[in-house]
């Protein structure tokens, strides 16, 4: 069993402090690791979100579902691809045959899946995310997307 707690506020801290207290008490072994700093998933998630609302209402892709499951396709599963060699085994091994439109719906909510889909994004680590921010910025401005607010928000 194995938690992770952001700590960004008095009650998250309570909230740690109980846990490792009940871990304590109950196992009497427990491995405590600490860094400082913020998750940059989070932010990326949010960014993301904002950028496929974007994508949806300047192309003619779909709704912001629609240009989530375009880009997890597209971007990151190449990203993975050329990064991860088992997801590469696995993708060959399960996806690869599948038409087209079935792996673009594979990759948005899914009863085998789950609410987000075949996992893809969720398997990045920072410099992935952005990598992925990079590509669908430059593929979509290159379709007139406009992105300068939300980026700049990051830059920030």
């Amino acid at each position: 069993m194995t938690d992770k707690i952001s700590v960004n506020c008095q009650a998250k801290l309570s909230e740690a402090i109980t846990k490792l207290n009940t871990m304590y008490r109950d196992k009497k072994f427990v491995v405590v690791s600490l860094r400082p700093g913020k998750d940059r998933t989070l932010d990326q998630n949010a960014l993301w979100f904002a950028m496929y609302k974007r994508i949806s209402e300047m192309t003619q892709i779909g709704d912001p579902a629609d240009a989530r499951r375009y880009c997890k396709l597209h971007f990151g599963v190449q990203i993975l691809l050329n990064e991860d060699s088992g997801f590469q085994a696995a993708w060959y091994r399960v996806m690869r045959h599948l038409p087209y439109e079935e792996k673009l719906a594979l990759m948005g909510e899914h009863k085998l899946f789950g609410p987000d889909g075949f996992p893809v994004t969720s398997l990045f680590n920072r410099a992935q995310g952005i990598q992925y921010t990079d590509r669908m910025a430059a593929y979509f401005i290159g379709q007139a997307v406009v992105f300068s607010d939300l980026l700049s928000e990051v830059a920030a």
